[in-house]
């Protein structure tokens, strides 16, 4: 489990990043974790969006109606609100472990009420999102089909990320972390919760390199 043992402040803080760095080409270290390298896609993305439209071959073509660079503009939102969510459960993966280390159950009932605030943000963090970050990451997710040109279609697949079963499957602490074995449930609640986040991450992240390079391919064409 990925969570279970204590960790100084030191080790339990990864170093931050912009929130669309990292999430491709993923390595191994020597110990077989994940490796986040700092692959900036960000400044792709931004190019892409600010990219005026070439329209050499449809001079009438409008610049605010480019779906391209709307599918963009809604993973960009997307992988932001990740980032967020990703935060959160990583401060939610701290206080069960920190659960695990008091005796008193006065003690573990507080950090599960704190526990369950931050399971509860999860969905605040979707609420709160840009409303294109909704449609690939929130309860009423759906595809979002670009038009590449003709009868060229791209989907990109959506990922639902709030708290419920559907999503990122974390059960409220109904026991107030009584038992240990609440606490070690959720712990691998959450570990399965930082998977599917990093995996969406990692999918979206791929959709936006074919994208920035469609359009950057469509620009010089």
């Amino acid at each position: 489990m990925a969570f279970a043992a204590s960790k100084s402040p030191e080790e339990s803080k990864p170093a931050k990043r912009s929130p669309l760095a990292g999430w491709l080409g993923r390595k191994k270290d020597a110990k077989g974790k994940d490796v986040l390298p700092e692959v900036d896609i960000a400044s792709g993305v931004d190019r892409a969006l600010r990219k005026p439209v070439i329209t050499a071959e449809a001079p009438s073509e409008n610049e605010k109606e480019n779906p391209v660079r709307d599918a963009l503009g809604a993973i960009e939102a997307a992988l932001y609100a990740i980032d967020r969510i990703r935060d959160t459960l990583e401060q939610a993966c701290e206080v069960a472990i920190s659960a695990k280390d008091i005796e008193d159950a006065g003690g573990r009932a507080l950090l599960a009420e704190h526990y369950d605030e931050l399971r509860l943000s999860v969905d605040y963090t979707i609420e709160q999102a840009d409303p294109r970050a909704a449609i690939l990451i929130g309860k009423s997710q759906r595809h979002l089909d670009v038009n590449l040109g003709g009868t060229t279609r791209y989907s990109v697949s959506p990922v639902r990320l709030d708290a419920s079963e559907r999503g990122l499957a974390l059960s409220p602490p109904r026991d107030a972390f009584a038992t240990y074995e609440e606490i070690t449930q959720a712990l691998d609640q959450l570990d399965h919760a930082l998977a599917r986040a990093d995996r969406a991450a990692a999918n979206y992240c791929r959709d936006a390199q074919y994208l920035i390079a469609r359009m950057n391919g469509d620009a010089e064409g």
